[in-house]
């Protein structure tokens, strides 16, 4: 590493903080106990709020051809949205790079918590790792707390439904399409973000106009139709939608190909070159040939249909709570 430029120079403080360290893939309600804790201690403590993760998954640098990260469940940018949301007052995502994981767990904790960071406490998962080959660990940030002035917080594994809450989890069950267990552990809906594009119009035509998306991210879910929310930048109201994600077979489209489109039901209006979210609410079914456009049209009424218990059940979500 160059002694004379290190990465975390660009992130020097200027005031004390309270921190929590983690990656916070999907800010799920696990979590979401770290970013309690360091509210709560940086009010007793009368110091800023802080988080620092990396935009990019450390397996993204250190993976090999047999070891792939694996993918986000939000994007960098979303996932720093989800953390200022629950109030915390500044997020640190550098990119994760070879430098980095080339520093040794104790000058990390030295240099970049106590000393860049100005950290007086920190809030740790049970299972976090840091510095060179990931051999830093709970007990030691302790033991490096005492000498270097910062006190440690350890949160245990967060449970629901007696089961350990983490990001893996929840991606097993979107890409299972358990939408609702994403859901409670997650606290809120899966979500897809993407730019509203050009489309071929075949939509408005089968009476069912939809919004042809360039998602952020590969959707996780798998192919289908879904009940969905859809929150639409300068719109107050949170719209439902009805959501299909791969191939239009009915349309020659080969399996190889994922379209990815909405019909938001109570929305007119232009949605071209917006970037709109989609969240989650249940499966309706999988992707299907029909014979013809009529026979499509005609399943695309009862999805519509199938969808209306999902808008009951999660109407409060319309409202703006939790």
């Amino acid at each position: 590493m160059n002694s004379e430029s290190k990465p975390w120079d660009t992130l020097l403080q200027d005031t004390s903080c309270a921190i929590g360290l983690g990656l916070f893939d999907g800010v799920h309600v696990g979590h979401q106990e770290i970013l309690k804790k360091v509210i709560d201690a940086s009010s007793k403590l009368k110091v800023a709020s802080r988080i620092f993760s990396f935009q990019n998954h450390p397996l993204s640098v250190l993976g090999n051809a047999d070891t792939h990260p694996p993918r986000f469940l939000v994007s960098p940018y979303r996932r720093r949205g989800l953390i200022e949301e629950y109030g915390i007052e500044e997020v640190l995502l550098p990119e994760f790079t070879l430098e980095w994981s080339q520093t040794p767990a104790e000058v990390f904790a030295k240099e970049v918590i106590a000393e860049t960071l100005k950290a007086k406490h920190v809030v740790i998962g049970f299972n976090y790792c840091f510095g060179r080959k990931a051999e830093g660990r709970a007990t030691d940030m302790r033991r490096f707390g005492e000498e270097y002035g910062f006190t440690v917080e350890v949160v245990p594994a967060f449970q629901v439904d007696g089961l350990d809450v983490s990001s893996t989890r929840i991606r097993k069950a979107v890409k299972d399409a358990n939408i609702e267990a994403a859901f409670h552990l997650l606290g809120r809906p899966h979500e897809l973000t993407g730019l509203v594009i050009q489309g071929e119009g075949r939509g408005t035509i089968l009476g069912y106009p939809t919004a042809n998306l360039s998602p952020e991210l590969e959707p996780l879910v798998p192919n289908g139709v879904y009940a969905v929310q859809v929150h639409i930048p300068g719109s107050p109201e949170i719209h439902r939608g009805m959501f299909f994600v791969g191939p239009r077979k009915t349309f020659g489209e080969s399996d190889i190909h994922r379209s990815v489109e909405v019909h938001v039901i109570d929305f007119h209006g232009d949605l071209y070159g917006k970037k709109i979210r989609i969240g989650f609410l249940g499966r309706i079914r999988k992707a299907i040939k029909f014979r013809d456009a009529d026979e499509l049209v005609e399943q695309l009424g009862r999805d519509r249909e199938n969808c209306e218990p999902f808008f009951i059940k999660y109407s409060h979500l319309r409202k703006g709570e939790r």
